[in-house]
């Protein structure tokens, strides 16, 4: 019995060793090669060039530190950054299903020769040579007044007015007796006719004082050139001095166009030039014109050239002061330039944004890729660098590319410093410690940023006219944010339409200063980048998400050139997502259209506009 534990405990210990032997085998060097693989997996991917681990926030990736942490924007707990995942800071990939669903097209850049398009605000004039006065040319007083009122046409030779004149009485009787000396002393009687020639008396009239022997009392004024009168000075029984004018008469039959050529556009207009305009009163119908004059000098205030173009108006179509839209179309200096259509480019300025896809990758890739532009030449844009022949820039979908690019904290038309914590939403920073900086916060709001991105724009020089417009696009938006108040997506929809209506219909022509053009093109732009995302939501929380980058890019534009009215600029530090937001009240009081009917009072007023 004792001889068979032995020998069942040796059975026992050696399936022990066995077991112990294999296990060794199969897991024992690999479970070591996988603790070491992990820890090389950690310190590869989660760390940065000089070996330190690297965290951000899965929320906020513009986040990024050196230790753990929670987020300074949401407070949620920081992860290690994943750098085998980690792409080109400004390139980013799309699945096949999206591209086919955001519906991006793609076009080859390319070198042609463009034809270049000019656009020139201007307004029609009457041709100042076609313009004149009718002026006394003895003192009298006016006895009958034909033409009594402005706007009436008149044919040169039609009698205006009459005048009666001690002066031209006598002026009379010597020519009578002139002619009766006439054989004996015909210089006289030559001065005397010559005299009431200088005056205006038409040779008829003296013919008949001579043949009548009559004096007249009151001598006729009439038109010297056919036209309408634009100007009356007279009354009846007034009295004149000799040179007073009475009236001004202009012919219309010709006009002048008076254009303001921007500084930067001169270059590519001559004498002689064709231009197409339009005007308000004839929608879709395009007239022409020919440059006769271009100014020789710039005008230091607007920064513009005057260019003069002659129109025939033998219809009468056009009337002076109407405002015109010109276009210029001529080709650069017949050599190839690099071109992209118009609708790759989403301007921002000189420097402004296309998309770019990447070639030879294995998923659609696209770059958001600054780009430095030349002239407009039709539906393209002359790029003077940025990108090269043959490269792909995306012409359609573009605006949801950079949608994407920045709630990516990429390079976009509202991000030009990608991954940088300072871009992190434009009205929340951080410090190295992770804590938000109140005073940071309040620094960056629309107004604050907007005064010292544009401190060269006075909104006091800004033309009332331009501000009324702009009072129209602040009723709108209102009515968005207090529909938002009351949770109510339907009614802020349609506010929002009228909102588009006005913001595309906003007349530029009333600013005649360029700089302020420009600020106005680049503020236009990215607002209504946010109108037409905004338009697209279906929900109210992204459509308050999108709210709040409209509301900063308005906050900014009626910073810059005022409204007739006063505005608060307020904030909630909860709204899209905890990231806080702005909006803009015309009360005090808060009344939050983030949090609606939840949290009505969350919120404080940072400024007034």
């Amino acid at each position: 019995m004792k001889s068979l534990n032995i020998k069942q405990t040796g059975k026992i210990v050696g399936i022990l060793l066995a077991g112990f032997f294999l296990g060794w085998l199969f897991f024992g060097g690999t479970a070591g090669e996988k603790a070491t693989s992990i820890d090389q997996h950690v310190e590869e991917t989660h760390t940065d060039e000089e070996g330190n681990i690297v965290y951000t926030c899965s929320m906020h990736p513009q986040i990024r530190r050196n230790e753990p942490g929670d987020c300074p924007i949401c407070g949620m707990e920081l992860i290690p950054v994943d750098q085998a995942d980690k792409q080109e800071e400004t390139v980013f990939t799309m699945t096949d299903a999206a591209v086919k669903l955001a519906e991006i097209q793609t076009t080859t850049v390319e070198r042609r020769i463009p034809k270049l398009e000019v656009r020139l605000p201007g307004r029609v004039a009457a041709d100042e040579r076609r313009v004149s006065s009718i002026t006394a040319q003895f003192p009298g007083r006016i006895e009958d007044l034909y033409v009594d009122f402005t706007g009436i046409f008149v044919k040169k030779g039609e009698p205006l007015a009459t005048i009666y004149s001690p002066e031209l009485i006598s002026a009379q009787q010597e020519l009578l007796e002139a002619a009766r000396n006439k054989q004996t002393n015909s210089g006289l009687y030559e001065s005397t006719r010559r005299k009431l020639r200088l005056w205006g008396l038409p040779k008829s009239e003296i013919q008949r004082i001579e043949s009548s022997g009559e004096v007249t009392d009151a001598i006729p004024i009439v038109a010297t050139r056919s036209g309408y009168i634009t100007k009356k000075n007279i009354d009846a029984k007034d009295y004149v001095n000799e040179g007073t004018v009475m009236y001004k008469i202009a012919n219309f039959s010709t006009l002048w166009v008076l254009f303001d050529a921007y500084e930067t556009d001169i270059g590519a207009i001559d004498q002689g030039d064709s231009v197409d305009f339009t005007v308000r009163s004839y929608p879709g119908k395009t007239f022409k014109a020919k440059i006769t004059y271009v100014d020789p000098f710039i005008n230091p205030q607007t920064r513009t050239a005057r260019v003069r173009a002659e129109v025939d108006n033998t219809d009468g179509n056009l009337k002076p002061e109407m405002l015109a839209r010109g276009i210029v179309s001529g080709t650069t200096d017949n050599q190839e330039k690099l071109v992209v259509p118009k609708s790759a480019v989403m301007w921002t300025g000189k420097r402004s944004i296309v998309f770019v896809k990447q070639p030879n990758s294995e998923v659609p890739t696209f770059e958001p890729r600054l780009v430095t532009l030349g002239h407009r030449a039709g539906n393209y844009y002359i790029i003077e660098e940025g990108v090269e022949e043959g490269e792909q820039v995306v012409t359609h979908g573009n605006f949801k590319l950079d949608s994407a690019a920045q709630l990516a904290d990429k390079l976009s038309m509202m991000n030009r410093a990608p991954n940088n914590e300072i871009n992190a939403p434009s009205n929340i920073k951080s410090d190295n410690k992770g804590a938000v900086d109140q005073n940071e916060v309040e620094t960056n709001s629309p107004q604050t940023l907007a005064t010292e991105q544009y401190s060269d724009i006075n909104k006091e020089q800004v033309p009332d006219a331009f501000k009324k417009q702009l009072n129209k696009l602040v009723d709108s938006y209102l009515k968005i944010k207090n529909a938002l108040t009351e949770d109510d997506l339907k009614r802020a929809s349609s506010a929002l339409k009228q909102l588009q209506n006005y913001h595309s219909n906003i007349d530029i022509t009333m600013i005649e200063d360029q700089k302020q053009q420009e600020v106005w093109t680049t503020l236009h732009n990215i607002a209504e980048k946010h109108i037409n995302t905004l338009r697209l939501t279906e929900n109210i929380t992204d459509f308050r998400d999108q709210f709040t980058l409209l509301s900063e890019a308005l906050g900014k534009t009626f910073s810059v050139f005022g409204v007739n009215r006063t505005l608060y600029l307020q904030y909630c530090p909860m709204a899209s997502k905890q990231e806080g937001g702005y909006w803009l009240s015309e009360e005090k009081k808060i009344v939050n259209p983030y949090m609606g009917k939840k949290m009505p009072g969350c919120g404080n007023t940072e400024a007034v506009i």
